[in-house]
């Protein structure tokens, strides 16, 4: 019995040695690090692609190096940088993909699909849509740590604490091959050779940029989306103002009827009330900013659905909500007939909890 168990910890050992030796070793020092890809616009059908190498100095901040190429959009762009490169050219280790406008505009699907397959590239990796060029963010200089980590930190910091839906490679190609459902990515804009910002959300249709949320919409975009907590809402009671912070919201979807189709959207939000403009906070007050909030909400929202509705674009999944209740669910009926008739009820419940600073 020993014996033979010898003999199956020396061919075990032997095969991890043959597998040691099948795997491509890499030293950090001798390779370039792709932190950053960027797809523009080209010529003759052709895709401007450029990559983001950080230089990492000793107690310095980093140094952010960049390689730009053409080529089109089925080809491997990585084989064009490694000509162009004294080392080779490692894409493990992708933060961010940006897509500029105009390429946005044309079709991302082809470039999408080539990223999607590269094994160097994870599924967590960041999208977005520039407004503008994306070579032009990437060769930029922000904060210490370098253009990609600044870029991932900012939609990370938004995603978690302020009003811009979850995005990634992931979920964004989920959505995109998601029946009943469009995809959508956050549009980010160059203030100055040292400041990005985010500055909406890109909707998109068939892999194309068809529609934009402004900043100013992206709370209500989020509540009707996700569970969250995070971002603030202004409303004007005569001559005061009041700003809510939201503490938890979720949204739920009901199908109240079919032949017209009818859903109800029932939102809750605890909020916390974290300014107010008059001289004095009672219950009573503190009930008008609730249902001043609920009507801002309903108005806001619902213009957002039928904004979606008349681009025929449906990031909400409305379509994909009512085929998983729906048997033998006609889609292409839904998409050219069914959805432009559908009719929302946003049904908002807003309650706060807590309140802070009287101005």
């Amino acid at each position: 019995m020993r014996k033979h168990k010898r003999i199956i910890f020396e061919i075990g050992l032997c095969s991890l040695l043959l597998l040691a030796g099948c795997v491509q070793s890499e030293i950090i020092d001798d390779v370039r690090l792709v932190t950053g890809i960027g797809y523009d616009k080209g010529k003759d059908d052709k895709v401007i692609g450029t990559i983001l190498i950080p230089f990492y100095m000793p107690d310095q901040k980093v140094l952010n190096d960049t390689l730009t190429t053409s080529a089109s959009p089925t080809r491997d762009l990585f084989a064009d940088f490694e000509h162009m490169s004294q080392d080779p050219i490692v894409a493990g280790s992708v933060e961010v993909a940006l897509f500029g406008m105009d390429i946005a505009k044309t079709g991302i699907y082809q470039v999408l699909d080539a990223l999607q397959r590269d094994p160097g590239v994870g599924t967590k990796v960041y999208l977005a849509v520039v407004d503008g060029k994306a070579k032009d963010i990437l060769e930029g200089d922000y904060g210490k740590r370098g253009n990609s980590s600044f870029i991932a930190d900012l939609l990370d910091q938004n995603i978690k604490e302020r009003d811009l839906p979850k995005t990634n490679l992931h979920l964004f190609m989920s959505d995109f091959y998601q029946v009943g459902k469009s995809a959508y990515l956050p549009i980010i804009k160059r203030k100055n050779a040292t400041s990005v910002e985010i500055s909406g959300i890109a909707l998109l249709k068939d892999g194309k940029v068809v529609d934009k949320i402004p900043r100013n919409e992206m709370f209500f975009f989020k509540l009707m989306n996700e569970k969250y907590s995070g971002g603030t809402v202004r409303v004007v009671l005569g001559k005061h103002k009041a700003v809510v912070e939201s503490l938890h919201t979720k949204s739920k979807k009901k199908l109240v009827r079919r032949d017209p189709y009818e859903i109800d959207v029932h939102i809750k939000l605890k909020g916390y009330l974290h300014q107010y403009t008059g001289h004095s906070l009672e219950q009573k007050t503190i009930h008008e900013v609730e249902r001043a909030i609920e009507k801002k909400i309903r108005k806001n929202s619902g213009k957002l659905v039928k904004q979606f509705q008349e681009q025929g674009v449906d990031p909400f999944g409305f379509g994909q909500f009512v085929r998983t209740k729906t048997r033998n669910f006609d889609y292409n009926k839904w998409k050219n007939q069914d959805y432009k008739g559908l009719t929302v009820n946003i049904i908002p419940t807003v309650t706060i909890v807590e309140s802070g600073v009287i101005e």
